[in-house]
């Protein structure tokens, strides 16, 4: 079974309900009830902390008493980009005992351009103070000996699985951003290192925000309780802009070209179906619990990077996974100057969804439409995520949904995505590689 024309093709949606997902690399929202750019937090708009939590219905006096008697938190940012400046912001906004102390970046600018933001966030909440600013090819093993209880992993894709390893071999707690490898033998070392985690009862979590989107999460609640009738297809089509590249000076080395625009190359990133798409693909498992695909194949020719851009990821992947259930799952990721549009679609027996407007069309039944997001609460699901995060270190409760449960649950959902995500990406190169034992600690490269 496949996609019909109509379910396959990308189409421009305007939407105004919260989107699901609004960006990876963007820094996402500092406070509980209304988002701050990152546009206007880089422009040094971002005010005193004090002003900040009056901003999100707190004050210095009302998060002082619901932190009294907890013991800090000390936590670590491995990869000062604006995602991993925006996730440290948010622990602190999570719980009023956590202290930013110590930052890792393998450029010192980045490091520096983050601590000034923090700081300015912040205030006596960050304590990295410059002896705990790691500069360097060394500065992530640092970090994660430096004595904090948890780590932020927001480098680039390629480092995720050594520094998860490395952090739980250190016992601590894992704030892992998206994707969670870029190959099979990555998702194996991160496989393993999540089942450490377990039995030490780590908490590990992913960046997968989606699941903290409010009206994402009930229209997912409406489909899986059955108002589209059995599921036949998903697509998931996103045909969106270019990513983000860093001008360098002509003396740069083709290292540091490498390492600072990584998002555009495939042995930091692992592509843009990779590192871009495992949101919508995600939402796709989301969807099918425990279904695994049996079969996965390329729909049309790979398009060549985009021409002036830089990097060597190519412009465009498509591919049509096969279940095990017989649901046939559409997906294709294209990055341009030129973008399209994106469309989530779920066909079943008597109806269909829209991810993205968030309504369910139910045969012989109104049309049903997720409630939307109030003006700024858009971003929210990033901090709400965090809140999760933090509060299951707190608690020593494990999160529990349908599909499971345990410390490491949000990071096995990131594992089981980037596995698909990988698993698609290799069928548009030609080469195979089965679900079976891809995203368990027996995974071989």
């Amino acid at each position: 079974m496949s996609c019909s024309a109509d379910c396959y093709s990308v189409r421009r949606r305007q939407v105004d309900s919260c989107p699901p997902f609004s960006g990876a690399h963007r820094m996402s929202t500092p406070t509980r009830a209304s988002a701050l750019s990152r546009r206007s937090l880089l422009a040094g708009a971002s005010t005193l902390p004090a002003a900040w939590l009056a901003s999100a219905g707190l004050s210095e006096g009302s998060l002082a008493a619901e932190g009294a008697g907890r013991s800090t938190l000390r936590v670590g940012l491995i990869g000062c980009g604006g995602r991993g400046t925006g996730a440290a912001i948010q622990t602190a906004i999570a719980d009023p005992a956590v202290r930013v102390v110590a930052l890792a970046d393998l450029f010192d600018d980045q490091v520096a351009s983050s601590a000034r933001l923090l700081a300015q966030a912040l205030g006596d909440r960050f304590e990295a103070s410059r002896e705990r600013r790691y500069v360097g090819p060394g500065a992530d093993l640092d970090l994660i000996g430096s004595g904090v209880d948890v780590v932020i992993l927001a480098g680039p894709p390629s480092t995720r699985p050594a520094h998860l390893e490395a952090a739980v071999a250190a016992g601590l707690h894992v704030w892992c951003e998206t994707p969670a490898a870029i190959d099979p033998a990555g998702l194996a070392r991160f496989a393993a290192a999540l089942a450490s985690a377990e039995a030490k009862g780590l908490v590990v979590a992913s960046g997968l925000c989606s699941r903290f989107s409010l009206p994402t999460v009930s229209t997912m609640e409406r489909v899986l309780d059955g108002a589209v009738g059995k599921i036949r297809s998903i697509a998931l089509h996103d045909d969106g802009n270019l990513p983000w590249w860093k001008p360098l000076p002509a003396t740069a080395t083709a290292h540091e070209q490498l390492e600072r625009n990584w998002i555009s190359y495939a042995g930091r990133s692992g592509g843009h179906f990779v590192e871009h798409h495992i949101h919508a693909l995600d939402r796709g498992l989301w969807l099918l619990g425990n279904d695994e695909p049996v079969a996965v194949e390329q729909v049309g020719a790979l398009e060549a990077p985009a021409a002036g851009h830089g990097g060597d990821v190519p412009a465009a992947v498509r591919v049509r996974y096969r279940f095990a259930s017989g649901v046939v799952l559409e997906a294709s990721c294209r990055r341009s100057a030129t973008p399209r549009g994106s469309v989530e679609t779920v066909v079943g027996s008597r109806g269909r969804a829209d991810l993205l407007a968030g309504t369910v069309e139910e045969a012989g039944q109104a049309l049903w439409q997720a409630d939307r997001c109030r003006p700024g609460e858009a971003g929210g699901m990033y901090q709400a995520g965090i809140d999760a995060f933090i509060r299951s270190i707190r608690s020593g409760v494990a999160e529990v949904d349908r599909t499971g449960t345990g410390t490491t649950l949000s990071g096995r959902r990131l594992l089981r995505a980037t596995g698909l995500a990988v698993m698609g990406r290799m069928a548009a190169e030609g080469r195979s590689i089965a679900w079976k034992g891809l995203v368990s600690p027996s995974a071989r490269a």
